[in-house]
């Protein structure tokens, strides 16, 4: 079950974290694939999923895919200690990648960034040392900072990168 919050605009939704107040759930964590849909309706209205909310599914330790639809930004620590996922596949749609958004999901093992990347936050995708294969385009690697990968061993060794038309690809 996701969970969902509208936006100021009226017409569009954050994926959220049911318990508003604190990052852990109490109950129901999502479990297995998890697939995020571009629209919902509800009460009549039809509502565009653009988000996916801070810590929306943080330690849900259970999870193993996310499919996150056409949404525009992953929020801070949205996935953090996923540590059973081992598939994200991100939309060209996705722009901004939140704080730590990704951090301590261990089993990820390919990752493509949109080529538009405006904005990945700080250790976004630390300490996830399953990574085999990350594809990016020179924006994304420009908006990357030091932390981004940090603690990830296949970003450690410069031999792994490889440069081709479409931007960068590195693999273990």
């Amino acid at each position: 079950m996701l969970y969902y919050r509208i936006l100021p605009d009226g017409k569009s939704l954050r994926v959220t974290h049911p318990e508003a107040e604190w990052p852990y759930y109490t109950g129901n964590k999502p479990v297995g694939v998890v697939t995020v849909p571009g629209v919902v309706r509800w009460k009549g209205q039809v509502y565009e999923v653009t988000e996916i909310g801070e810590y929306a599914f943080y330690g849900c330790d259970s999870l193993t895919e996310v499919y996150p639809g056409f949404v525009r930004s992953i929020g801070t620590q949205a996935f953090c200690g996923c540590k059973s996922l081992t598939v994200i596949e991100l939309n060209e749609t996705v722009r901004s990648i939140g704080e730590g958004a990704f951090a301590y999901c261990e089993w990820i093992g390919r990752l493509v960034l949109p080529d538009e990347m405006e904005w990945i936050g700080i250790s976004a995708f630390s300490m996830c040392r399953g990574l085999q294969m990350v594809k990016m385009s020179q924006q994304a690697e420009d908006v990357c900072d030091l932390t981004t990968f940090y603690g990830c061993p296949l970003m450690k060794d410069p031999k792994n990168r490889k440069k081709e038309d479409s931007g960068y690809i590195f693999w273990s």
